[in-house]
């Protein structure tokens, strides 16, 4: 059995939802601007929509983060020998991990916070919206956490004859 069939099942889940959410945000703001246009708004459409953004810009997030599709500024990086990039790229996947623990110990906590706290008119709780921080990022640290292994992982030498 393959080691990485839960990763990737995840993975594919992951992407499933982000786009089954983006779909329903359109949906939501269509329908919000029909109804508007007939003379009948439904202003909870719009506010469900932006919650649900929230989640969508999260779990984007990490797979453009999965995917190396953020934007990065190399050009000073690759002057250096492929080892020194490595131990900067290192570096780097270090100050990222630090930065999203601090998002997800914040976000757990303004979750918590926000528990009683309602979504407008809807009798929602807001921390179903801001703990969006928390597993998004916390979804990030498991990519970054991926990306410092593969890193570390032995290359195969060129050399070799096997």
């Amino acid at each position: 059995m393959d080691k990485y069939v839960l990763i990737r099942k995840a993975t594919t889940l992951e992407e499933w939802l982000s786009q089954f959410l983006l779909a329903v945000i359109v949906l939501l703001v269509f329908v919000a601007a029909f109804t508007r246009y007939i003379g009948m708004p439904i202003n909870w459409s719009v506010d469900i929509a932006q919650a649900l953004f929230v989640w969508v810009i999260f779990l984007g997030a990490n797979q453009a983060w999965r995917s190396a599709r953020h934007i990065g500024i190399d050009l000073l990086v690759k002057r250096f020998a492929p080892q020194t990039q490595s131990r900067i790229q290192l570096v780097l996947y270090a100050v990222i991990a630090v930065f999203l623990v601090s998002l997800i110990v914040s976000g757990i906590h303004i979750t918590i916070v926000n528990a009683g706290r309602i979504l407008q008119d809807i009798p929602i709780s807001y921390s179903y919206v801001t703990a969006a921080v928390p597993v998004g990022s916390f979804l990030m640290l498991l990519t970054t956490g991926k990306k410092v292994v593969s890193l570390l992982a032995p290359k195969p030498d060129k050399d070799s004859t096997c």
